[in-house]
């Protein structure tokens, strides 16, 4: 047998084998030796025109600068209303024939305000007076001024709140609702004698729901329980999604006017 003729026939073989196993595709690929899989290079192509970056801005103003350094006619928002959450493509598909990559993205998760997640945590929690007391005075900022809404102003909470300190080692003997809408909490102590607290039966808050947010007042009712001499109190914040939804639809709108050339979609990529 001729071996240069069958090395020959060995590699026109090969050759052929090779030749109908190959992918018709512009994009190069590669059969890697691990499990002999066929890999796309795609991402390993340099693109000198094609921006890859993902950015997370902290705040809607720098979201509409970002958008508006970067846009062109490709450009989309998508608001994810269920997430709280604005995206900007910057080269989305400009239509159904002319498809883009999608690496150029830039998102604001709305980040929620540090006084938001307190008082969120400790909604409907139970303490008791002192505890209350010290945590009020903490956030005694956020109170929002006196109005017909809002009888109590943060001076005067301070002030009620204050009060509880001498409460530590007292019995509560009874709680009474005034017709000026206050709560009076009657004590006694061995050393002190007896007195009387008051705690207004709502108050009112003026928090931004998100970071460098815009604050909105939200409304809260006081809430105790006396058993056994021991009295536990908590506030209960009235729907606090609302404002939620108010401040994210406030964002929504401000894109909508400050980026009126760029379309924006409610729903999520």
């Amino acid at each position: 047998m001729d071996i240069t003729n069958n090395n020959e026939s060995v590699k026109h073989i090969a050759e052929l084998a090779v030749t109908n196993s190959l992918i018709k595709t512009d994009i190069p690929y590669a059969i890697v030796p691990r499990d002999y899989r066929v890999e796309s290079l795609k991402d390993f192509i340099v693109d000198e025109e094609q921006v890859k970056q993902h950015v997370a801005v902290i705040s809607p103003s720098s979201l509409i600068g970002y958008v508006v350094r970067f846009k062109d006619e490709r450009s989309v928002i998508f608001a994810d209303t269920e997430n709280t959450r604005f995206r900007a493509v910057l080269d989305y598909h400009l239509d159904g024939k002319t498809p883009f990559k999608n690496t150029h993205v830039v998102t604001y998760d709305c980040p929620l305000s540090d006084e938001w997640k307190a008082f969120n945590k400790f909604d409907a929690e139970k303490m008791d007076q002192v505890t209350f007391a010290e945590f009020i005075e903490q956030y005694i900022n956020c109170i929002a001024p006196a109005s017909d809404s809002n009888l109590t102003s943060g001076n005067a909470l301070l002030e009620m709140v204050l009060a509880f300190q001498e409460t530590r080692t007292s019995e509560f003997k009874a709680v009474t609702r005034l017709n000026d809408g206050t709560y009076q909490m009657a004590f006694s102590n061995e050393k002190t004698g007896s007195g009387n607290t008051q705690l207004p039966e709502r108050i009112a808050l003026a928090i931004s729901p998100f970071h460098n947010g815009t604050p909105y007042q939200i409304d809260a009712r006081i809430r105790y329980r006396l058993r056994e001499g021991k009295l536990a109190l908590w506030y209960e914040l009235i729907d606090p999604k609302k404002i939620i939804e108010h401040a994210y639809n406030e964002i929504l709108v401000d894109l909508q006017n400050q980026l009126p050339d760029v379309p924006l979609f409610e729903g999520r990529i």
